[in-house]
């Protein structure tokens, strides 16, 4: 009889399980989210960096070539 569990055991037990459950959830379903958002930003500031970077070069090289 030591092995037979009380009513708030169970309960303990199920809620627990249920809590494991959902963390292994959103655990499989947005582990790598947070990595994919942050490489995509870095992308995209690279290539929004690298554009601003050319257009300024461009820009910058026409004034010259007008104030001659």
């Amino acid at each position: 009889m030591a092995d037979m569990k009380t009513e708030e055991e169970i309960a303990l037990d199920n809620a627990l399980f249920s809590l494991t459950d959902q963390l292994r959830t959103f655990s499989r379903n947005y582990e790598n989210t947070a990595w994919e958002l942050r490489r995509k930003v870095v992308h995209e500031v690279a290539w929004t960096t690298a554009a601003g970077l050319v257009l300024g070069g461009l820009v910058g090289g026409l004034i010259a070539l007008r104030r001659r």
